[in-house]
């Protein structure tokens, strides 16, 4: 008798594992990964307001933007597969609760290592599922911008900070002559000069470049091709010009520091680097044909 007892509970673990990993559909799917997508970013948000109450205008509408394209993105692939439920397992949903428990650790870029988390198990465990796959995309890109390039960009930025500093110098002697570079500090008069950290950098959001541009992809039904790679690379360097023509605008004078790193300047580059990461994939998109089962 217990022989035949324990063959039988050694074909139940077997079995609640398959039970666990079938992919029944959950009520309301659609919602709960909506509402995990908009969870982080209000939890994201929410911190930055509580932990850095005065950030600037140009870091609100930075740390926004990508947030606001990844939320729409996931809404549109959601509202685009609305006739069919996306199929949840209960192993998906707890590793959305997993996720979603990083909404409370007191870091705004942390509360992205549970997206992480969730938009890797979307692509190792459901890439079957073409919804699913794309949203795990998408999390993945915005994880990716918000904290994971943050964090190497702080590890890498020391060991590129003296090239990027001697390239700026010569590009801006065609405007000041007198500009030369001492160290990390780059100079157009004797008694001002500015230094350049990382967060000044003329690398600073690229990552949120593409982030926006495979958003824009996502919501618009293409796929990556040669064309959407061509404005990437476009995106990528009207973002590095505009943020190099910034850095030599703030050299005149202290007034025009204020103006161009915490005034109205900041505004127009943020407003001209958003304008950068859009309209090139935009312009791609409308310049090529939509493919009709994509788009169906």
């Amino acid at each position: 008798m217990a022989p035949a007892v324990s063959r039988r509970w050694a074909g139940l673990w077997p079995a609640a594992g398959r039970t666990l990993a079938l992919p029944r559909p959950v009520s309301a799917a659609g919602g709960v990964l909506l509402a995990f997508s908009c969870g982080t970013s209000v939890s994201a948000a929410l911190q930055r307001v509580l932990l850095e109450p005065h950030p600037g205008t140009q870091r609100l509408v930075e740390l926004n933007l990508g947030e606001m394209f990844g939320t729409a993105a996931v809404c549109s692939l959601i509202l685009a597969e609305r006739r069919r439920r996306p199929a949840l397992t209960r192993v998906d949903l707890a590793i959305l609760i997993l996720g979603a428990l990083t909404w409370c650790l007191p870091e705004a870029h942390a509360v992205y290592a549970g997206m992480t988390l969730v938009a890797v198990w979307l692509l190792a465990k459901r890439s079957a599922d073409r919804l699913l796959a794309g949203i795990g995309q998408i999390w993945l890109a915005l994880a990716f911008c918000e904290l994971w390039s943050k964090l190497a960009f702080k590890l890498l930025y020391h060991a590129i900070e003296p090239w990027e500093v001697a390239v700026i110098a010569g590009l801006g002697r065609w405007a000041y002559p007198t500009l030369h570079a001492t160290g990390v500090y780059l100079s157009s008069r004797p008694g001002w000069s500015i230094v350049m950290l990382e967060g000044c950098s003329a690398f600073h959001n690229l990552s949120l470049a593409a982030m926006i541009w495979l958003c824009v992809l996502k919501i618009a039904g293409r796929q990556v091709g040669p064309g959407a790679l061509g404005a990437l690379a476009v995106s990528a360097g009207l973002v590095v010009a505009i943020n190099i023509a910034r850095i030599l605008a703030m050299l005149p004078s202290s007034a025009a520091y204020q103006f161009w790193h915490n005034g109205t300047g900041s505004v127009f580059v943020a407003v001209a680097s958003a304008a950068a990461s859009v309209l090139p994939i935009v312009v791609q998109i409308e310049r090529t044909p939509c493919p009709a089962p994509p788009c169906a």
